[in-house]
């Protein structure tokens, strides 16, 4: 009985070390790339990489939208698994996401808005570190030209 006793206290604590290092092994933005598919109220959904912490900290590179953002995370940067995103002080179009990631693997999904009012919800996969820019590449097609070719797909 005192081994049967012995197992189990050892089984719980085995068991609580996992959930402590599943739990501290969250999902987050921080560092990361997500290839996602946006849809918004102009019409055709596009597949597009959030890169989170390029080309610095605190920056947030959408590569369609061809433009950085300034992100942080949620509760005044303090929950690495929200983020907020604004565009900067004279760029060529405001507009803001919001977004949380979740899940093993960590799959990013929010919404966004842009100055006329057009309206975003995104969600896909983590493709791993920003430092690899190769691992996440956007959908193939018309909306997929660099901002400075063509109309960004985020707005007029």
């Amino acid at each position: 009985m005192k081994r049967v006793a012995a197992l189990t206290k050892v089984s719980v604590a085995v068991f609580a070390v996992a959930v402590a290092l599943l739990s501290s092994a969250h999902a987050q933005v921080t560092g990361r790339t997500f290839r996602v598919t946006v849809t918004s109220t102009l019409g055709t959904p596009l597949t597009d990489c959030f890169r989170f912490d390029v080309p610095n900290t605190g920056d947030l590179t959408i590569d369609q939208l061809g433009q950085v953002l300034t992100y942080r995370h949620g509760q005044r940067d303090t929950v690495n698994t929200h983020f907020q995103a604004v565009s900067r002080t004279s760029q060529p179009l405001a507009i803001m996401f919001v977004g949380d990631t979740s899940g093993v693997p960590a799959q990013l999904t929010g919404e966004g808005v842009n100055e006329f009012g057009v309206t975003f919800t995104f969600s896909g996969p983590d493709t791993g570190p920003s430092t690899s820019p190769a691992l996440c590449v956007p959908a193939a097609g018309p909306a997929s030209a660099p901002a400075s070719e063509a109309a960004s797909p985020y707005g007029p």
